[in-house]
């Protein structure tokens, strides 16, 4: 690859009118990135999510020259997507990438030129593409074997720069970049029509295995706007738990995709994702309308010489929180067990700026990910809230009517556990469909209000803190934060963003298994002022769980954090952090005392390339 990137020919308009056409290329989009999407995979994501202005990082992006490091990873790996918006006019940037220990750019050119190249010269399909609202997203994975570091550099003054960048190390096993043409297995089609009355459920359609569901229809003779009256089931290898579990109208949604294709004209729902199965498949649904129902079913079937150990069972689960607290986010997903997250549907969440996605992986083993986007829109590859299709990837209505998310580019596998959440702001009925492929066949999902490891928190903030002229918090910040004796006794103090301000004692906030989301403490009491009000400035934060210990003990913590943190025991300092670049997770002892302990958490929410997220996780490992 050239140092130098040439520039592209023109610069797109700044805005397109939203498109949900299928692409002609549709056909070769489904052989790529579907052929093998339920292979399992055996690496560990990242994510970089970052955000800068003049007005946050005083005296650097308002000239040209100013350099930050975006990434700087070691070992082996691979950069699979980059995300970047900037207002048109209001300046431009050079990213630099630095591979394998060069000390001069081995590939370096604008966001623009970058994905021109791509484009030119592409080694997969859809490499890259700048969409509607100066969406800048380049999907060509740049792989690497001794270590990546990122760079940007100011061109002309930005006003405000967006950044995400997906990608994986230590990697062992996964599919490869390049995929090889092969002719096409042998399939096999199976009909069917079936009639349910109202309040029934019925089998639609079943086939025996070991095959691959390659492609799935279902026609219902309602209308669209009445599928979300129809429960959707998937079960495999006769199992009583149901697999795949959503109304219909939220697994399908209006989106036509390469993954999942609703007719409009027809009422048709089609799905094209691969579901693998060992020895049968059931498609079931439930019809909750007044009257009978008639569905025309069709699959297209794969069948397998064998069941073996690389592929995984495909998972849906729908969910719905109503109505949002704010602060506390509404789940995507829980579960136990070792797969690959795919992707979401979500709708109605309101407004973008300040809720995005968050995800945990592996939170209960010895090496948990943490991965968190910026705003909403964003997490769909859109800027500003656009609207429209980018296939593969993304389709967009409306944050009502719903937008489709699918990583093709980089499924996050999962041994232990995972978890996705979304920030919402209070008082919405916000529904989700989570996509993933699983090792079993088995429901092992687990709902937010089943799951044993959520403990209860007492959760304070945010409060600001005030910044020296190198834009830096005092190193004493934690005495700022109040005492929890006055918390404890009722007393409300002054919380505050930028500009907006309110009062507040102890809130009550549940951990997600052992993670504790401080993120949206503050948002869920302000009116989000655009990006100023998205905190990350040198706010400070609380934690405090109270807990019984049978015996005097001393136990070993898994600690995982971002930015500074201070952790006291019963009153007595136990641990203390910087800032990282990502998470870093740490191991120390604590001494319990018999009878009743006290954990205390002072969290700092700072600039790096988590943006905004305040949050520790806190896990005490097995004796």
């Amino acid at each position: 690859t050239p140092a130098t990137i040439p520039a592209p020919a023109a610069t797109p308009p700044a805005k397109l009118p939203p498109d949900f056409s299928l692409p002609a290329n549709l056909a070769q989009l489904r052989a790529y990135y579907l052929s093998d999407i339920d292979l399992l995979r055996d690496y560990v994501p990242g994510k970089v999510s970052y955000v800068e202005s003049p007005e946050r990082r005083l005296g650097c992006f308002d000239k040209p020259g100013f350099r930050f490091t975006l990434l700087d990873l070691p070992g082996a790996g691979s950069i699979r997507h980059l995300w970047c918006t900037f207002q048109p006019g209001k300046g431009d940037h050079r990213v630099d990438f630095y591979l394998d220990g060069a000390t001069t750019p081995t590939l370096s050119g604008t966001m623009a030129e970058l994905i021109a190249h791509a484009q030119n010269d592409p080694v997969v399909p859809a490499p890259g593409f700048i969409g509607r609202n100066y969406a800048y997203n380049l999907f060509t994975p740049i792989n690497f074997t001794r270590g990546a570091r990122i760079v940007i550099e100011t061109i002309d003054p930005v006003w405000i720069l967006f950044y995400q960048i997906d990608y994986r190390t230590h990697v062992f096993s996964a599919p490869p970049d390049v995929k090889l043409a092969a002719a096409p297995a042998p399939r096999r089609r199976e009909t069917a029509r079936v009639t349910i009355p109202a309040g029934e459920t019925a089998t639609v359609l079943a086939a025996t295995g070991p095959a691959v569901l390659r492609r799935w229809t279902l026609r219902p003779d309602i209308p669209l706007a009445d599928h979300r009256q129809l429960d959707l089931a998937l079960r495999y290898d006769g199992r009583p738990d149901d697999a795949v579990a959503a109304t219909l109208g939220d697994f399908f949604g209006p989106f036509r995709s390469a993954a999942l294709d609703t007719d409009p004209a027809t009422g048709a729902r089609n799905c094209h994702l691969p579901a693998p199965f060992a020895k049968s498949v059931q498609i079931r649904l439930h019809n909750r309308t007044r009257a009978a129902i008639t569905v025309d079913a069709e699959a297209e079937l794969e069948p397998l010489a064998a069941w073996d150990g690389t592929r995984s069972y495909f998972h849906a689960r729908g969910q719905t929180t109503s109505p949002t607290p704010g602060y506390r986010q509404h789940q995507v997903l829980y579960l136990r067990g070792r797969g690959h997250w795919l992707g979401q549907a979500l709708y109605n969440t309101g407004h973008d700026h300040g809720g995005g996605d968050f995800a945990v992986i592996d939170a209960e083993g010895t090496r948990p990910a943490f991965l968190h986007g910026i705003n909403g829109e964003d997490y769909f590859t859109f800027a500003w809230f656009g609207q429209g299709a980018n296939h593969p990837y993304a389709v967009a209505h409306t944050n009502v009517e719903g937008r489709v998310r699918f990583h093709f580019e980089n499924p996050y596998p999962f041994r232990e556990s995972f978890s996705l959440y979304w920030g919402v702001y209070p008082n919405f009925t916000t529904r989700s469909v989570a996509y993933w492929y699983q090792d079993t066949p088995a429901d092992t999902t687990i709902a937010d209000a089943d799951n044993p490891l959520n403990t209860e928190w007492d959760c304070f903030g945010p409060i600001r803190l005030p910044l020296d002229t190198k834009h830096e918090v005092a190193a004493d910040w934690f005495n700022a934060l109040p005492a929890v004796a006055d918390l404890d006794a009722g007393k409300t103090f002054r919380c505050e963003m930028i500009e907006e301000s309110f009062t507040r004692g102890w809130a009550k906030q549940l951990s997600i298994g052992p993670v504790v989301e401080l993120t949206y403490l503050g948002r869920h009491g302000t009116r989000v002022k655009i990006e100023s009000e998205l905190g990350g400035m040198g706010h400070a934060m609380l934690a405090r769980r109270k807990f019984d210990s049978p015996t005097a003990r001393t136990a070993r913590i898994q600690f995982s954090h971002d930015d500074p943190i201070r952790v006291l025991v019963n009153g007595a300092e136990v641990y203390r952090g910087g800032t990282h670049a990502g998470f870093a997770t740490v191991e120390f002892p604590v001494a319990f005392i018999a009878g009743k302990n006290e954990i205390t958490v002072q969290l700092l929410n700072r600039y790096n390339v988590n943006f905004n997220w305040a949050a520790f996780a806190w896990r005490e490992l097995p004796a």
